[in-house]
């Protein structure tokens, strides 16, 4: 069974949106302050602010207007989102499964990975430690607010159309700005945030900062793992492994046991393993699973093989 699903555009703390409207050609009605920079694929994860939350803010829906929780129940156990970022992301990490268990009252962490769809000449991310940070620093560099400090406390690496990066729970983060990318993770919405002030401006809330929990437990949220640039890369910047039958695996079970991710190219087969998984086409037009799908079609899929049809420049990103 193939559900088409609706668009589902989710407030953050971040500018962006407008590469979401183009890929999926939906515009939102919704105004601009709004911040709809992201667009929550397939969600079973309600959003979380820190302040006034909008009820049921963050779960997707099908095309008929089904809520996928109700289709799924608890067999989803991930969280697919398109992100466009206009400026910066404030620097951030997100918990893992044990520290989320312990102190969130929720089964899963944040783990995520990112695919970049688009980005613009100078787009970066920030991601770990460099060697010597320890948390006596990053709580000094926290309580002055010296941003340039922070950003130098992390790798920055430069950012292109295709490039994937994974980011395990813990691990300090900033997604530059003028990236526009398929973000796969936990389904959680679990972050503790570094910066009081976002790059444009806007003054973020308390419990935004440490998710309710206080500073103290805040700090023990980040991994102080340093690395150097050419571990980073090893460590989080796999390289895509042929499948055969047009599938490439993206990320998997060598690095996360929490979901994978899969590009299907052309005339493509692979047997999920999962009851439901999410998929997005990225390029060109075709047949997903014998139904006619264009770029930027998202799907929740029941299937136990899946199929594409189409050319060399059918694509479609599967996440498991």
């Amino acid at each position: 069974m193939i559900y088409k699903l609706q668009s589902n555009r989710v407030r953050r703390t971040y500018l962006g949106g407008k590469r979401i409207e183009k890929f999926t050609n939906v515009t939102d009605e919704k105004p601009l302050e709004a911040l709809l920079s992201e667009d929550w694929t397939a969600s079973v994860t309600k959003a979380f602010h820190g302040v006034v939350e909008i009820e049921g803010e963050g779960l997707g829906r099908t095309e008929d207007g089904r809520l996928v929780k109700d289709i799924v129940g608890d067999e989803l156990k991930i969280l697919v989102k398109l992100l466009d970022s206009a400026e910066r992301l404030v620097i951030q990490a997100h918990p893992t499964v044990p520290f989320a268990k312990a102190h969130c009252n929720c089964d899963f962490g944040k783990t995520e990975c990112w695919y970049f769809l688009d980005c613009g000449e100078d787009a970066c991310v920030y991601l770990g430690f460099k060697k010597g940070v320890t948390r006596k620093d990053w709580e000094e560099v926290f309580e002055s607010q010296d941003i340039p400090k922070m950003l130098s406390m992390l790798h920055c690496l430069k950012v292109k159309t295709g490039d994937f990066i994974f980011v395990d729970g813990g691990v300090p983060h900033a997604i530059g700005a003028d990236c526009f990318m398929i973000e796969l993770q936990e389904p959680s919405d679990l972050v503790v945030v570094s910066e009081r002030v976002t790059p444009s401006g806007r003054v973020l809330p308390e419990k935004k900062l440490h998710m309710g929990l206080g500073y103290e437990k805040m700090y023990e949220v980040y991994d102080y793992t340093g690395y150097d640039e050419d571990e980073l890369r090893q460590r989080f910047c796999p390289a895509p492994k042929d499948l055969g039958n047009g599938a490439w695996e993206i990320l998997g079970e060598d690095l996360t046991d929490k979901f994978r991710m899969v590009r299907l190219e052309g005339n493509a087969k692979i047997a999920p393993g999962k009851r439901f998984t999410v998929a997005i086409v990225t390029e060109g037009e075709g047949k997903f699973c014998g139904v006619p799908v264009v770029k930027g079609d998202r799907m929740l899929v029941e299937e136990e093989v899946v199929t594409t049809e189409g050319g060399d420049d059918f694509k479609v990103i599967l996440c498991i």
